[in-house]
């Protein structure tokens, strides 16, 4: 071979390892230049994240500014101290939302709190000693409810419902009265002499709103469709009106002026069962507390049977009053949704031993069978053998064998060794 021959097949080799060469460089180019596919499920992720965020804040947002709306409704109701009141809707407001949202709500009562009672009375750190207890009263309401009264669910049995009455309403509401009291009367706001009487009314206020306004946010929550039949909007047509005309009469001074003060507070209850009967947990709900605004509006004016000397001792006994008509109302309607619930387990139960009872296969009536090969006729007059005709009519089933006789007959000598062998086959 002569040198350029040699030389030529070298540059060819050297060509051809130069080739992969290139190849694999221009492969890692466009690797590490083409966009990633994770780039771009990166950005929905994140913004999505993001508007998840921002939706969690807005929610936070609007709780913290109802909580401060209702706490300053509250506080226009204040008599024997500017933050004490015995009409507080915020705490069954906290209540419900650390029920259905959860504990990570409770930067919105904080702050809510807060708002409501600096720009009412007090400093600031009073404010956040009010703040402080407000907040642990909706989380201790809230883990005893979950704790021991069915959680959010605890409107569905009258048992849960006492329960609830208690922790909710009895219990957790001494924390924040507590708290608020102490922290008024350490920072001079508030006299130590009237600690009890200041102590009373804010533990009622917050015992009223947790038993009145929380089981109304829970209902909705639960269930938000409105569907009523015809007939049955025409009812509560009518039970709205009959609501009405009551609490008026009872509370707003309907009647002559020489009865309208009398004891005629019992007259309150029957529109609230029958709200429990016809219509259900968040109706009769709904109609306590339309009822509880009616008599609050009528004793401000000074009409009613819970009018007294004083706005604070009239406002006291008319809370009490509603408080125990809610509770009782909510236990009965529990009661007649456990009622409904058994009917109708013992509707299902009865419509499936029904057709259970139509499922089974019986033989009935006269049967045509022959004599000589032993099939029968059916109901299409076809002749089946005696087997088929009995599984198709009933959930007995066969299987085939031999006895005695016959093994005696066709196989006499099988028969002759199993009597010797097994002589109680054939006793």
């Amino acid at each position: 071979m002569s040198a350029a021959n040699s030389v030529g097949t070298f540059d060819m080799r050297i060509y051809r390892a130069r080739i992969p060469i290139a190849a694999a460089r221009e492969e890692r180019l466009h690797l590490t230049t083409a966009p990633s596919p994770m780039r771009g499920m990166e950005r929905p992720s994140s913004k999505r994240m993001w508007a998840r965020l921002l939706g969690r804040l807005a929610a936070l947002a609007i709780l913290a500014v109802a909580y401060s709306i209702a706490g300053k409704l509250g506080l226009r109701l204040a008599v024997v101290h500017a933050s004490a009141t015995a009409v507080w809707p915020p705490t069954g407001l906290a209540l419900a939302a650390l029920l259905v949202r959860g504990y990570r709500v409770w930067p919105s009562i904080l702050l809510g709190a807060f708002l409501v009672n600096v720009t009412t009375a007090g400093s600031v750190g009073t404010s956040v000693g009010i703040a402080v207890g407000n907040t642990l009263e909706a989380i201790l309401g809230a883990y005893l409810v979950r704790r021991f009264a069915n959680g959010p669910r605890t409107l569905d049995r009258a048992q849960d419902i006492f329960k609830f009455a208690l922790l909710a309403g009895v219990v957790s509401t001494t924390v924040s009265a507590t708290f608020g009291v102490t922290s008024l009367a350490l920072g001079g706001f508030a006299s130590w002499s009237n600690y009890a009487s200041i102590w009373l009314t804010w533990w009622l206020g917050d015992a009223a709103g947790a038993l009145i306004v929380a089981p109304l946010l829970l209902l909705w929550s639960a269930n938000r469709r409105v569907q009523w039949p015809r007939g049955q909007a025409l009812e509560a047509l009518i039970f709205v009106l009959c609501l009405v005309v009551v609490g008026q009469a009872v509370f707003g001074g309907w009647l002559p002026t020489d009865v309208h003060n009398h004891p005629l507070e019992f007259l309150c209850i029957p529109p609230l069962v029958w709200a429990a009967f016809r219509f259900g947990q968040r109706e009769a709900a709904t109609a306590s507390v339309a009822l509880s605004a009616l008599a609050l509006r009528g004793t401000l004016r000074g009409s009613g049977p819970f009018v007294r000397d004083t706005r604070n001792e009239s406002l006291l006994l008319l809370q009490a009053f509603m408080a125990t008509v809610a509770v009782t109302t909510m236990a009965i309607c529990a009661v007649v949704a456990e009622r409904r619930r058994a009917e109708t387990q013992r509707e299902a139960v009865i419509g499936e031993l029904k057709d259970a009872v139509d499922n089974i296969k019986t033989l009935r009536g006269l049967l045509r069978i022959c004599s000589c090969c032993n099939k029968i006729c059916n109901e299409a007059n076809a002749w089946v053998r005696l087997e088929t005709y009995i599984e198709e009519h009933s959930e007995a089933a066969f299987t085939h064998g031999l006895c005695p006789e016959c093994v005696k007959q066709q196989y006499a000598n099988l028969h002759a060794g199993l009597a010797a062998r097994r002589p109680e086959l054939f006793g």
